[in-house]
């Protein structure tokens, strides 16, 4: 009798989790595909730069690439397609993900990465963030690697078919309800519209100077795994003997970094690039066309429209007069660090 009630006892838990795990996929299979459905906004703009982008010239980078960067004016100044696969709140470990899939799909004539200086300092976020990359792992296993570091247990709640889009719910509901909602992007790039002022500058340059009054005497500590994104980057493009661009963009105030305590980060992206044959490095953080003009400027952080296509147009000159797309790099040899 006793065995009898185990038995069904078992047999229901069995049929109870078979259930959830026909649930589950029935879901996971409408969750994707509305998501790979999505033709504007930022799921759209991630599918493309991982699944297809093959252009010329792809950009990569966080708000600082999709905000400073015109797809457009680059593509119409170097005569060469252009895609920007930069992605808001994301940095370098997610720059070095998105180039593993890209360079195993196509090999461009130039890579450009956007970074700052505190892509490469402790911050838990920027990993946290990988799982962004979920919907993607079925297709490219080896973003599984990455998603990895945002938790040792992503890769095994993967066999959950549901949870690669538990966080993208929100807006892709919104999507749904609000269709139009969402600005379309121009090949990735997509400006800010607003203007800063003096004051606005001033303010920020006070609480900056305030700031840094309580941190100087702090210890400048570079992440070691996220300089090791960074090297992963180039080694990457070095292997493929892709030429590389790697860029500070215009930034408010001139060279603030020493502000934020970045002087070892900034000093790290700049030696790094150096080391390679293939990489070329561009500062533009004292660049006086940009520093203490507000006009050029949305918010502290990004250019807005003008200032953005001011800086593509430079960016892009520069590439042309100094043949960066041209092909004479063959497989160049990794540096040894």
């Amino acid at each position: 009798m006793q065995k009898s009630v185990y038995k069904k006892f078992l047999l229901r838990l069995i049929i109870f989790f078979a259930v959830l795990v026909l649930i589950d996929r029935g879901l996971g299979l409408a969750f994707k595909k509305i998501y790979f459905a999505q033709r504007v906004g930022q799921f759209s703009q991630t599918t493309y730069a991982v699944d297809s982008a093959k252009q010329d010239i792809i950009i990569f980078g966080s708000s600082r690439a999709v905000r400073d960067y015109s797809s457009p004016i680059i593509s119409s100044t170097t005569g060469l397609t252009c895609y920007n696969s930069g992605r808001d709140g994301l940095m370098i470990p997610y720059c070095a993900a998105v180039e593993d899939v890209t360079l195993k799909r196509c090999r461009p004539k130039l890579l450009i990465l956007d970074i700052a200086p505190r892509e490469l300092g402790t911050d838990k976020i920027k990993y946290e963030r990988l799982t962004i990359l979920l919907p993607y792992c079925q297709q490219h296993k080896e973003l599984v690697n990455y998603i990895s570091q945002a938790s040792r247990f992503e890769k095994y709640k993967l066999f959950s078919k549901t949870y690669p889009y538990n966080s993208s719910l929100f807006i892709l509901a919104t999507n749904a309800l609000f269709p139009g909602s969402e600005k379309k992007d121009e090949n990735g790039y997509l400006p800010l519209d607003g203007v800063m002022d003096k004051a606005e500058m001033d303010d920020y340059l006070e609480r900056m100077t305030s700031r840094y009054a309580t941190i100087r005497n702090k210890p400048e500590v570079a992440e070691q795994a996220a300089v090791g994104y960074y090297r992963q980057f180039l080694d990457s493009a070095a292997a493929k003997g892709v030429k590389t661009l790697v860029v500070i963009s215009p930034t408010l105030l001139k060279d603030p970094f020493y502000l934020d305590n970045q002087t070892i980060e900034k000093n790290i992206i700049s030696n790094m690039a150096k080391a390679y044959p293939n990489v070329t490095f561009l500062d533009f953080s004292s660049d006086a066309r940009f520093n203490y003009h507000p006009e050029k400027f949305a918010d502290v952080f990004h250019l807005n429209k003008t200032g953005s296509e001011e800086f593509s147009a430079i960016l892009g000159r520069y590439i042309t007069d100094h043949q960066l797309t041209k092909a004479d790099v063959q497989l160049a040899v990794v540096p040894k660090n």
